[in-house]
């Protein structure tokens, strides 16, 4: 990965990949119980690690390509969600998804924690694309300061005429066809153009460890605990059992904190 926080990776599914994928996302959509799912203008559907879309996005092939995209040594997978841009819908507020900002891992500069994002369709700034403001994961810029709390009750009410819904200066919009995919550092700040067609825009979103071995204990402890996890009965294989964490330790769930400082600088 880049300093700037995020890696491209074009055409990280074939077409006939794509197609298939949108069949089994429609498929667990189907399945889920809406109440459960739905996001302001943004419906995220959680996904396993037995789902048939992360089974197919960490092949062996494809999380070779990733940790050589970021220089990986001990690549692992964490959790995973379908995310979908409504139809018709406004811009999601620029955010961050880091969860703790009160250790000390958040001010250095590799990455924890990073999040795939692979499309399964076109997207660019007409309908819901992905903007980022690269460097934004190792120093503070001027929104930061007056960014509502990222995943919070209070960021859905998000006036549209606040600055983390419009276009700011530095920032950088993908043009994306349908199986590229971008990764970006989890601090990093990113959001999404409105949507502004009359269908929704779908992209599936995975979590990596790029290297699980090297983090805080007290760090692994908290994340083997995801519930996108195996359960104790069971009884992951074949690619799974490759690129999901271990973990032999105690579990423990740390204090959440996803509020950036308004001013930092990772060293």
């Amino acid at each position: 990965m880049n300093g700037d926080g995020f890696v491209a990776l074009e055409g990280f599914l074939d077409p006939d990949e794509v197609a298939a994928m949108r069949l089994q996302v429609d498929a667990l959509r189907h399945a889920c119980d809406d109440t459960g799912c739905r996001r302001p203008h943004n419906t995220l559907l959680p996904l396993r690690w037995n789902e048939p879309p992360v089974r197919t996005l960490v092949s062996s092939a494809r999380r070779q390509r990733l940790g050589e995209a970021l220089g990986a040594d001990d690549l692992r997978w964490i959790s995973g969600y379908v995310s979908s841009k409504d139809a018709r819908s406004p811009a999601l507020w620029w955010h961050q998804d880091w969860w703790c900002w009160d250790h000390p891992i958040s001010y250095q500069r590799s990455a924890a924690q990073v999040a795939l994002l692979c499309y399964l369709n076109d997207a660019d700034r007409r309908n819901g694309g992905l903007r980022i403001l690269p460097g934004s994961h190792l120093r503070s810029a001027p929104i930061h300061a007056i960014l509502p709390e990222a995943h919070s009750q209070s960021a859905e009410g998000v006036d549209p005429a606040h600055p983390a819904m419009s276009d700011i200066e530095g920032q950088v919009t993908f043009a994306l066809r349908a199986g590229d995919a971008v990764v970006i550092d989890y601090r990093l700040l990113h959001g999404t153009h409105p949507n502004a067609s009359d269908a929704a825009r779908d992209c599936v979103l995975l979590s990596f460890t790029p290297s699980w071995r090297s983090l805080p204990e007290d760090i692994r402890a908290h994340l083997i605990d995801h519930p996108a996890q195996p359960a104790a009965q069971e009884r992951p294989d074949g690619v799974m059992q490759e690129v999901l964490p271990r973990f032999t330790g105690t579990r423990r769930s740390l204090t959440l904190n996803r509020n950036a400082p308004g001013r930092f600088e990772a060293v």
